[in-house]
């Protein structure tokens, strides 16, 4: 594993070959190699705020993984310097989404250009009303399923905000 992403692209090449995904082998090394960043970037960005326990190396380590006091959701204690596969597995799988179209991922999201109804004749055209940016961010960011299916074991609930009186 280099300290830029996890797993390594030799072991990236092996589990898309497993699943017969061609356009990852139809991509140049740089390209790949690339996208196994951003999907690295992609995962931590997305999850490591739920991720259990705290980086192994503090906060200047470079990914967010291995970690220590980290649990799976079932109580299991997982080493301080064990990346799990499945967390190496969201990164490939969030790789190819942008080996695919870069960027998709992580996208720049300007508020007053996302279209809320578009009517095609005689042409009408309706933007969101700018409104938190956790939101506008939320609607124009594709959802992988597969990423949420992966990571189930290594995430912490998401609990509801208490309002104490």
């Amino acid at each position: 594993m280099s300290t830029a992403s996890y797993g390594t692209l030799d072991a990236a090449n092996t589990y898309f070959a497993d699943r017969g995904n061609a356009a990852w082998a139809a991509a140049g090394e740089d390209d790949r190699t690339a996208a196994l960043v951003r999907g690295s970037q992609v995962v931590d960005g997305l999850y490591e705020p739920r991720f259990p326990g705290f980086r192994a190396s503090g906060y200047d380590q470079a990914l967010s993984w291995p970690r220590r006091a980290a649990t799976t959701a079932n109580g299991e204690a997982i080493p301080e310097d064990v990346v799990p596969l499945p967390i190496t597995y969201a990164a490939y799988e969030a790789a190819a989404a942008e080996l695919a179209e870069p960027g998709r991922l992580s996208p720049i999201v300007t508020a007053t250009q996302i279209v809320k109804r578009e009517k095609v004749g005689p042409l009408e055209t309706e933007y969101i009303a700018a409104g938190s940016l956790d939101d506008t961010i939320a609607a124009a960011r594709p959802i992988l399923t597969i990423l949420d299916g992966l990571l189930y074991a290594f995430l912490r609930p998401v609990l509801p905000g208490i309002l104490v009186v």
